[in-house]
């Protein structure tokens, strides 16, 4: 099966709220160098040759403001639930209803860096071992702290979990159909899948893919941009920043 076979849908998770950037309103929609954060991410799968169609789960206080931002965008928006992971199921139940793919994506809305690269490699992984996860090392020291003391974890066998994540559209229904009916409550879409029994590939991530989390995460976010698109920026271009901050 060649690269143009392997296509697959994207669900891009937008219905958070992302309070901890403290901004009042959805981080998605702030400004991001005259974009949006989710119109940047978006723009990532809309122009991947590999990506069929593209389904948006947003939340429905935000749902007029993004319709209007996604006018014209050949885009599905769902309406999502109480978690991120309710919210992934209802975009698989209308997702099904369709000439629904043979893989799926999962995304966070909040990761506008993305890379083309990122997603071809999950799309291969994920096809050849049914679902794939992208990872990266851990740089800092890892301590479990038990009642007050301290003991050091050994970080060569952890890594911090990126998206996309990607899965045979069957695999991940079906656990995500379990959960639903356990109420089971997971941190991320490969859990999903490994609460069902299968095995989830791990691949090289990037560390520009950060997930916009915080006001410094989008301070970094528009100083890395700055340095790419200066026109955005124009009072921070001259501020240094390594790509890799």
């Amino acid at each position: 099966m060649g690269q143009q076979e392997r296509v697959a849908d994207a669900v891009i998770a937008a219905a958070g709220q992302g309070k901890r950037v403290g901004a009042g309103r959805n981080k998605l929609l702030l400004d991001l160098g005259n974009r949006t954060v989710l119109e940047r991410t978006i723009e990532v799968f809309r122009t991947h040759p590999r990506i069929r169609c593209i389904w948006l789960v947003v939340s429905l206080q935000d749902r007029d403001e993004i319709e209007a931002l996604t006018a014209g965008m050949e885009i599905t928006l769902v309406d999502g639930g109480v978690r991120r992971q309710d919210s992934v199921h209802c975009a698989l139940l209308q997702l099904r209803e369709s000439a629904p793919p043979s893989h799926v994506l999962i995304q966070d809305g909040a990761r506008p860096f993305t890379t083309h690269d990122l997603i071809d490699r999950i799309l291969d992984a994920c096809f050849e071992h049914g679902a794939a996860i992208p990872g990266v090392p851990l740089a800092d020291t890892i301590r479990r702290v038990r009642e007050g003391t301290t003991e050091v974890i050994d970080r060569s066998e952890l890594i911090a979990v990126q998206t996309p994540q990607g899965f045979r559209l069957d695999w991940l229904w079906e656990a995500s159909q379990q959960a639903q009916a356990q109420d089971g409550s997971v941190t991320d879409d490969a859990s999903l899948l490994e609460n069902t029994g299968h095995r989830v590939h791990c691949v090289p991530g990037d560390p520009d893919n950060r997930k916009l989390t915080t006001p410094e995460d989008l301070e970094w976010a528009r100083r890395v941009l700055a340095q790419v698109l200066p026109a955005a920026f124009p009072s921070r271009s001259a501020l240094p920043l390594p790509l890799h901050a």
